[in-house]
């Protein structure tokens, strides 16, 4: 089966960059190569596309945690990490039918400070029995030392030092390179990889077991520019007469070296090397979506024209077909999969699975996720840092998952004073999105606002006031009640959201008596209150007003009558 280890690039996620890999090798990738660090999720985004398009893990977990600290191999064989051991088999178990997994890659070249040779192997064992203890049957325990230590017989401890035993490994591997002194201390010499990789065809040949490359490739001749090329086909050649193998990953980064393939004749050369039959051993689906993104409805082209059979060129070799689209909505037929199937999808997440069957009955299986963004939400406003002049407009807008823009905009009396259009990420869940714009208000004026929410699923608008605070505002209204000695008089007070108090001031020829003060608070709307004066003479006319006053200042009514019966 062949593989990659493929970096990211550009700043392109790891399923992007696979994906692109794929397009360029004009094949899908049977396994692919995968690392963790010892408390990472192993089901992070590589591993879990690597699933669902139906490409096997090729796994190795590293016991060093992401801060850099070391787990020892004696802290992992005595038990002491059995529940992040448990951790990893129920994320293992979730991988699919075969995953291939391993302990701390090339141990024989690990710091000291995780111990022994004899720790590594009780640390493996001990890995192994808590994964079995779990009921965690789709591993195939993959041991992958380096490839110097299996060439050197007299190595102190030798491979069989390191080894964990029969009983616990079911295939052995290793990384296979041709170094060609591109770091110190390598050999200079260009060495085939039938060369480099003849200690471990030995030893795993002394043992019975599989044989995987997890790991292999070779730097340029800088000197002779095709002689790389043909370092690939002498390795796919040697591949052909080794029938143990199983596994062949390619190292497609600029790690320790510079081993990517690039775009020269290299790269050519592997893309018609991958081409052969000899790592074909599987059909292989192939689902292509137009847009696996939107909002609202979207309309989408699926194809799965480029899927294949075992041992067939990309395209051919499918005898049978089945598309379930993920909404209820199912297709199929004989032979080569459609090139362009429309559909169109609603809101909602939905997965899309091709299955094809080649002509002698095996099976393959290429999932694709659609993500079709419901409508906006607005799920939350408020107002904050309020002056007299300014205030801060704050929304919680949900997107649904989609990118959109967010449009503020305030009024004072009906009349638009100003706006303000922001951008909202696409991503689930509220954000906030908020706009410092408003400035140049009026002290004492009521405004109110609205906040639209728009991306392609449509557009949804919320509202909500405040006011500036400043001097009360005293609206003037008749009397409630005029008695032949008494009258209940209204008062109508804004506050303007500042503490007020009011009162009124009455009298014959002017208003020199007042009624107790009235305690409004900082209300931001109008607050109606009825206070009585008594004592009047009858058939009299009398002079009232309305005072009210806060921080900002004193507000008096305008001096209204009435005549008492």
């Amino acid at each position: 089966m062949l593989g990659q280890y493929v970096a990211r690039a550009g700043g392109a996620s790891a399923p992007a960059a696979t994906d692109a890999a794929e397009h360029r090798l004009d094949r899908r990738l049977d396994v692919q190569r995968l690392y963790h660090r010892w408390d990472e999720d192993l089901l992070g985004p590589a591993t879990t596309d690597a699933v669902q398009r139906g490409r096997v893990p090729v796994l190795s977990v590293l016991p060093r945690r992401a801060d850099g600290s070391v787990v020892r191999w004696t802290t992992i064989a005595r038990g002491g990490a059995d529940e992040r051991i448990r951790s990893h088999a129920r994320q293992v178990r979730q991988m699919g039918p075969t995953v291939y997994l391993t302990l701390h890659h090339e141990p024989d070249i690990a710091s000291s400070s995780y111990g022994t040779a004899a720790d590594y192997v009780a640390a493996w064992r001990h890995y192994v029995r808590v994964f079995r203890d779990e009921g965690v049957t789709n591993v195939r325990w993959t041991w992958l030392p380096s490839a110097g230590v299996l060439t050197r017989p007299n190595s102190d401890p030798t491979a069989e030092g390191y080894y964990p035993g029969d009983d616990v490994v079911d295939r052995i591997g290793s990384a296979i390179y041709n170094w060609f002194g591109c770091r110190e201390g390598s050999t200079t010499q260009w060495r085939d990889l039938e060369r480099v990789a003849s200690g471990l065809r030995r030893f795993a040949a002394n043992h019975g077991k599989p044989v995987v490359l997890a790991e292999w490739g070779s730097v340029e001749d800088p000197d002779r520019p095709e002689r790389r090329a043909q370092w690939l086909r002498d390795a796919f050649a040697h591949f052909a007469t080794w029938p143990e193998l199983e596994v062949v990953a390619y190292f497609d980064t600029e790690g320790t070296c510079d081993w990517r393939l690039g775009e020269g004749a290299a790269a050519e050369a592997y893309r018609e090397l991958a081409a052969r039959p000899l790592v074909r051993p599987r059909p292989l689906a192939w689902l292509e979506v137009s847009a696996t993104q939107g909002a609202g409805t979207l309309a989408v082209t699926l194809s799965g024209e480029r899927s294949s059979g075992a041992r067939s060129a990309t395209g051919r070799g499918v005898a049978s077909w089945s598309l379930d689209l993920g909404d209820g909505t199912t297709r199929s037929g004989t032979g080569r999969p459609p090139t362009a199937l429309r559909h169109t999808y609603r809101a909602g997440t939905f997965t899309a699975t091709l299955r094809v069957t080649d002509e002698d009955g095996r099976t393959a299986t290429d999932r694709r996720t659609v993500r079709v963004a419901a409508a906006p939400a607005v799920t939350g406003v408020a107002e904050r840092n309020v002056t007299t002049t300014a205030a801060d407009l704050h929304a919680w807008v949900d997107t649904n998952g989609a990118a959109g823009r967010v449009r503020f905009q305030w009024f004072a009396d009906g009349a638009r004073v100003g706006s303000s259009t922001l951008q909202a990420a696409a991503k689930d869940g509220p954000q906030e999105i908020r706009t410092v714009r408003p400035r140049g208000l009026v002290p004492g004026t009521a405004y109110t606002w609205t906040v639209t929410a728009t991306t392609g699923a449509g557009s949804v608008t919320r509202e909500d006031a405040w006011v500036t605070p400043g001097r009360p505002d005293v609206r003037a209204v008749p009397p409630a009640a005029v008695g032949t000695t008494s009258a209940d008089l209204k008062l109508r007070v804004h506050p303007n959201g500042v503490a007020t108090s009011a009162w009124v001031e009455w009298g014959t020829s002017s208003t020199d008596r007042r009624t107790p003060t009235l305690a409004l608070g900082a209300a931001g709307y109008e607050r109606g209150e009825e206070q009585r004066v008594s004592g009047l003479q009858r058939r009299t006319t009398y002079r009232f007003r309305v005072v009210a006053q806060n921080a900002h200042g004193r507000t008096v009514g305008p001096v209204q009558t009435f005549t008492t019966r």
